[in-house]
């Protein structure tokens, strides 16, 4: 390998960042300039020790300063005497924009839900190298070969470091805290200066100053975001939301269906919120009958309450075919126009009540209107029954 007697180094020629740079050569001469730019230290490194350090400037180098490298192996004095070791140029400039981020999901419990969620997290921190000699030895044993190119690889390794801390950290502030990730994005300052705390130790270890340290960003997938937030929207409405969200589910199609637009029109469909969905049980309950025997429904503003008028106080009612849409009297069953049917409710097998024609639920308990079919053989069975009427097996 070539001797150098001109040792300097100028930074990453394509202008990207870099840490540490080990000269490709190891082969040097005493009177050797060395030459130090600006924010840059220069080590000598030989055995696995680290020995002269050198400051901004140039620098000949002699017997006289390189003292450690000198007692370590006897260097002959004067002339251009070769020698053997590795220098190591070190960048003291700070390093501000640093990117961390979690690799993969970390499993975490919110604290105030008890939901197990796969979290990510992500931000940058900036460092600055003060100590050149603990720095080199240390990320030579973590990233042996240091170089430029390492640079990536090294950065890599200290994120390996962050990851490792913050789940505990994370976990810790957020139980201490009694935060939800729901409301983590109000805390990321504090959560941040945490991380920065525990991590403090692990940087100096390397002989490394954490600059700064931010936590942009922790929260579940978005999926999993969507589940915690439905789920603390059920805890906030208490017993009785699953057969209150049914309701509303049932309200919705109401509004769609034309058949039933008096009801849509009247103000009770969506928009009135949960408290109106208890009483719309009632409603359903007499609706079908009533539409059947010629009678029709009439909401009072004041209070909602339902009241009969009789066919020969109003005009002859009518019921439009959800089919064809043809004109039939309410009286009537199917279409006269088309024969398709036109009653409107069907019976819950399950409580009595009746419940609009097309409804997969009942809106007063809330249970399946469909067939049922048999976990053991497949056969359909009529909603209602109890035992499957092929095998015998058990259905509800």
């Amino acid at each position: 390998m070539a001797i150098i007697d001109r040792i300097k180094y100028d930074g990453d020629p394509r202008g990207g960042q870099w840490l540490v740079h080990k000269c490709p050569s190891e082969q040097f001469v005493l009177g050797s300039q060395l030459i130090v730019n600006q924010g840059q230290e220069a080590l000598f490194f030989k055995g696995g020790e680290a020995l002269d350090l050198f400051g901004p400037g140039t620098h000949t180098l002699t017997t006289g300063n390189l003292p450690l490298l000198n007692k370590l192996v006897n260097l002959p004095f004067g002339g251009k005497t070769p020698f053997s070791a590795e220098i190591y140029y070190v960048n003291k400039t700070a390093n501000l924009d640093l990117k961390w981020g979690t690799a993969t999901p970390i499993p975490l419990e919110d604290p105030k839900y008890g939901l197990i969620l796969n979290v990510g997290a992500r931000g940058q921190y900036g460092i600055t190298i003060n100590d050149s000699r603990l720095f080199v030895s240390r990320i030579i044993g973590a990233v042996p070969n240091g170089t430029t190119a390492d640079h990536l690889v090294i950065i890599k390794y200290f994120n390996g470091l962050i990851n490792a801390k913050i789940k505990s950290v994370a976990a810790e502030y957020m139980v201490k805290e009694k935060i939800s990730f729901l409301e983590i994005s109000q805390y990321l300052s504090e959560l941040s200066d945490a991380f920065k705390e525990q991590l403090n130790d692990e940087f100096e270890r390397f002989g490394i100053e954490l600059s700064n340290f931010y936590c942009e960003s922790i929260a579940p997938r978005p999926e999993e975001y969507k589940k915690l937030r439905e789920y603390k929207e059920e805890l906030a409405l208490g017993e009785g939301f699953y057969q209150q969200r049914r309701s509303l589910d049932i309200l919705e199609k109401l509004a769609d269906n034309p058949s039933t637009g008096g009801i849509a029109n009247a103000g009770i469909g969506l928009g009135m919120g949960l408290g109106v969905a208890p009483q719309m049980g009632n409603l359903f309950s007499g609706l079908g009958q009533n539409v059947q025997s010629g009678q029709t429904q009439t909401i009072q503003p004041s209070g909602n309450q339902m009241q009969s008028a009789q066919p020969g106080n109003q005009p002859p009612q009518t019921v439009t075919c959800p089919k064809c849409g043809a004109e039939n009297s309410a009286s009537m069953k199917f279409c006269g126009s088309c024969g398709s049917s036109l009653i409107t409710s069907v019976t819950c097998p399950y409580c009595g009540a009746q419940v609009p024609a097309g409804m997969k639920f009942c809106g007063e308990c809330g249970k399946p209107l469909s067939s049922l079919k048999c976990p053991s053989c497949g056969f359909e069975n009529k909603a209602g029954m109890k035992f499957c009427g092929n095998c015998g097996q058990k259905l509800v």
